[in-house]
């Protein structure tokens, strides 16, 4: 199973259908957005339907009721998935990846911060953030792919020109 990760689109759907696109919409199973713009999750579920779209909101989704921070489960590895904000990632990712770990979470994704990370914690947990599709910061505009492989769960950021 393929999944694309993306966060902080910010109302730049062009851009996200340019990331979808360099993909490709049948090699995707699920599509996931870390929250900043909700109005982008509508559109992608929209746009893209059947795919299953799972969403959480951001510090931007000033209008938007819905979860700050969610356990998803992709071919069935749990995911803990955010925005970010909340858990201080601007500083650090030590409460999110405390967070995952007490969800028995194999992976944590997180935006919030426009700039791409990934890292394998000793224990095998993957810390994530797939960056900006449109307004990074002092990146290239990036996503992320989350992928099965034998059982395996397997991450990679995509840095892209916009």
């Amino acid at each position: 199973m393929r999944a694309i990760v993306l966060s902080d689109s910010h109302g730049d759907t062009a851009s996200l259908e340019r990331a979808i696109a360099s993909v490709g919409e049948k090699n995707i199973d699920m599509i996931i957005h870390l929250g900043d713009i909700a109005r982008d999750v509508d559109y992608l579920e929209m746009m893209y339907y059947p795919i299953k779209v799972v969403s959480v909101v951001g510090n931007n989704d000033f209008l938007r009721s819905g979860d700050h921070e969610r356990v998803i489960t992709f071919d069935n590895h749990k995911i803990f998935i955010c925005h970010g904000h909340t858990l201080g990632v601007s500083y650090g990712t030590e409460k999110l990846e405390t967070m995952a770990r007490a969800k028995e979470c194999e992976a944590a994704l997180f935006g919030h911060t426009h700039s791409s990370s990934l890292k394998k914690c000793d224990d095998g947990l993957i810390v994530l953030n797939p960056g900006s599709v449109s307004r990074p910061r002092g990146t290239k505009p990036s996503f992320a792919v989350l992928e099965t492989d034998g059982g395996k769960l397997k991450a990679a950021i995509v840095d892209w020109v916009l």
